[in-house]
């Protein structure tokens, strides 16, 4: 094999390693020790070009004295850096002595007999820093044929590195935007908590029982989906809830709700941690909240006390399980529909439906009721809406 087909071997291994790597800085050390192995370099050095002060920056050198020199801050003006600089266009010198660009070793640690210098480019043909390898290893020299290698690899690395900085520029945007995000969510949140504060100071005001009861009820429902916001505004992702942290906070609220209930009401909470999406989340919340409603008006009439068990499962696939269940007289006229004037089975039915859930109800041995539903953590977005 020709010295020249070697060389491009060991120069498309380089760049099939530059174009898998992502962070910059591994990016700009993968680059530099391929240069040292495609050119046979004793070191090498990569600056790269600082807009904003006009300066070239030492970023990635290798080579004996690597550690010493990194960092050091080149004057865009001085020296075989600075010259490939302003004539955008490769050097090579081979007798570094007879060089009157060369503007000395910054290491006393290294002496430079010869080097080869290319510039980086970017998409829009302006010069980005340059690469530079020093000493030709076993005595060797430069030649045209390492400034033609040395600048196919020059190319793909300001490919790259142009690329990575704008992977870094993307998240800083998402960054960004779920920031604000975040920051919606708080003030939905906020908003709808408002809401349901001027309902319950309604609630005083009328005489109704019924009414007043209707009153808290709306109120818990407003509730249910502040919280939605609450806990999306407290999660790293955005479109992740943790379902049991969600319903802890929505009977937390219905506690807070009916804190002035005549019956001394229980919960019992067996719920696997689940993540779910946020708007169905949300619709589970609802369902939840709806039947836990009904069973404080009607589940323990003529009863000074009484307990609400809420268990929501997984199984082994995508299936999630919510079962809701009381220890009174039971609600099972108000979930299938046969209660005169009565819309909670109306709103489970639709709200289940969203989830393409499967219910049942039935009658406990002590007398309560048990609500169960089946739905898939992972609905089609054309069904669901």
């Amino acid at each position: 094999m020709s010295e020249n087909h070697q060389n491009m071997k060991l120069l498309l291994h380089a760049i099939e390693g530059i174009n898998r790597t992502m962070e910059l800085k591994q990016l700009l050390l993968k680059c530099m020790e391929s240069v040292r192995t495609v050119i046979e370099a004793e070191a090498s050095s990569l600056m790269l070009l600082d807009k904003s002060t006009g300066r070239l920056h030492l970023s990635v050198p290798t080579g004996p004295v690597k550690d010493e020199i990194k960092g050091q801050i080149i004057p865009r003006d001085k020296g075989v850096a600075g010259w490939v600089l302003k004539n955008k266009k490769p050097y090579l010198e081979n007798d570094i002595s007879k060089s009157k660009e060369f503007f000395g070793d910054i290491s006393e640690g290294f002496t430079t007999k010869n080097m080869v210098c290319v510039p980086l480019f970017d998409s829009n043909d302006e010069v980005i820093g340059i690469m530079q390898a020093l000493n030709k290893k076993d005595e060797g020299v430069f030649s045209d044929k390492d400034i033609s290698v040395f600048e196919n690899l020059a190319a793909h690395v300001a490919i790259s590195i142009e690329k990575a900085k704008e992977v870094d520029d993307l998240k800083n945007s998402i960054k960004d935007k779920e920031s604000r995000l975040k920051e919606i969510h708080k003030s939905f949140e906020n908003s709808l908590s408002a809401l349901n504060a001027l309902v319950q100071l309604q609630v005083p005001m009328l005489d109704d029982e019924n009414a007043k009861f209707m009153m808290k009820a709306t109120g818990s429902r407003i509730e249910t989906i502040a919280h939605a916001h609450e806990v999306l505004f407290s999660s790293e992702e955005q479109e992740t809830v943790d379902l049991g942290f969600y319903i802890g906070h929505l009977t937390s609220t219905i506690v807070e709700v009916f804190g002035d209930f005549e019956k001394e009401i229980s919960y019992s909470l067996d719920i696997d941690k689940i993540g779910l999406k946020a708007n169905i989340a949300l619709t589970v919340g609802l369902i939840i909240n709806e039947i836990i409603l009904n069973m404080y008006k009607e589940a323990f009439t003529g009863l000074n006390k009484g307990r609400i068990s809420i268990a929501v499962k997984k199984d082994g696939s995508d299936k999630v399980l919510v079962s809701i269940s009381d220890n009174g007289k039971g609600i099972i006229e108000f979930l299938d529909n046969k209660a005169p004037e009565n819309l909670t089975s109306i709103i489970v039915q639709t709200l289940g439906d969203k989830l393409n859930a499967e219910s049942s109800i039935h009658t406990n041995d002590n007398g309560g009721t048990t609500f169960t539903m089946i739905f898939s953590r992972e609905l089609n977005r054309k069904n669901y809406f």
